[in-house]
């Protein structure tokens, strides 16, 4: 293997058997199987770390936002003697969901979700478990292929949207905005591709005017703009592909996080198959 699309049981085999096992998410809810995992490795002597986003999704309210599910879960795994840290205000923002288990590296588009439907990147490439590696003290960078930060990991994206052959590019963001891909987006649709793009629903009805104004403009030049219940973050673009979980949005800050491109049909199948399954139950809306 260098790097596969896995399954979430093939995580949480990996972690049950681990002798040493990093974690790292933007948010982990404390009833989701992977923190069980984890307590359960710890139990029986693995070394468990995990690194969480201490103020996620600002402005929730804090007793029962996010950042107290983080809270929450950080103490029941430092009950089973899990090393748990949360981010202070003056780290960089914590966005990456990965994990190093016993030298395998595990990157997942989402934030490992407790009802699955997300998109997990199983690599040993040593140049891949480096760059995490590096990610979980805090030091970004990239490789040829793989990003530790959000303006590498959009970088790449663009750039496979802009050098993908065939007349057609589908791409899948949590949220949007003015970036890179943007306008990497707007080029091709013009150029005269066939642009399809998805958005959260969620992060769609929350959206302001800037964000909605840069959906606004992609749709006036020709792309296809719909929400979905879902949240991965994809692109497909002839032979060329992306996957991460950086949203393709500007960052006013270093942000750690990750995107890998990729141009094995293998893989490219895998995220291929995954923006599909989204588009099927996605809605057109009105911009």
């Amino acid at each position: 293997m260098s790097e596969a699309i896995v399954a979430r049981a093939a995580v949480l085999g990996a972690i049950s058997h681990a002798a040493e096992v990093e974690l790292s998410a933007y948010v982990l809810q404390p009833e989701a199987a992977l923190a069980r995992a984890l307590e359960a490795a710890a139990d029986r002597g693995a070394r468990v770390r995990v690194r969480l986003e201490g103020a996620p999704y600002e402005g929730h309210s804090p007793a029962d936002g996010p950042a107290a599910a983080n809270r929450r879960v950080a103490a029941e795994l430092r009950a089973h003697g899990v090393d748990v840290r949360l981010t202070r205000p003056d780290d960089p923002s914590l966005h990456l969901k990965a994990a190093l288990i016993d030298g395998t590296a595990y990157l997942d588009d989402r934030n490992w979700p407790a009802e699955g439907a997300d998109t997990i990147v199983a690599t040993n490439d040593p140049s891949d478990v480096r760059l995490v590696a590096e990610a979980f003290g805090e030091s970004s960078g990239s490789d040829a292929n793989l990003a530790t930060d959000k303006e590498g990991a959009l970088r790449f994206e663009a750039d496979a949207i802009a050098g993908g052959t065939g007349g057609r590019v589908d791409v899948e963001s949590e949220s949007f905005g003015y970036s890179a891909v943007s306008k990497a987006l707007y080029a091709r649709a013009r150029a005269g591709s066939h642009v399809r793009l998805l958005v959260a629903e969620r992060e769609f009805a929350e959206a302001g005017s800037t964000e909605r104004g840069s959906l606004r403009r992609l749709a006036n030049a020709g792309v296809d703009v719909r929400v979905v219940a879902s949240d991965e973050k994809l692109c497909v673009a002839g032979g060329r592909g992306w996957i991460g979980s950086a949203n393709a949005t500007y960052s006013k800050g270093p942000v750690l996080d990750w995107g890998l491109a990729t141009c094995d049909p293998v893989l490219l199948g895998g995220i291929a198959a995954a923006f599909e399954r989204n588009w099927a139950r996605a809605r057109p809306v009105s911009l």
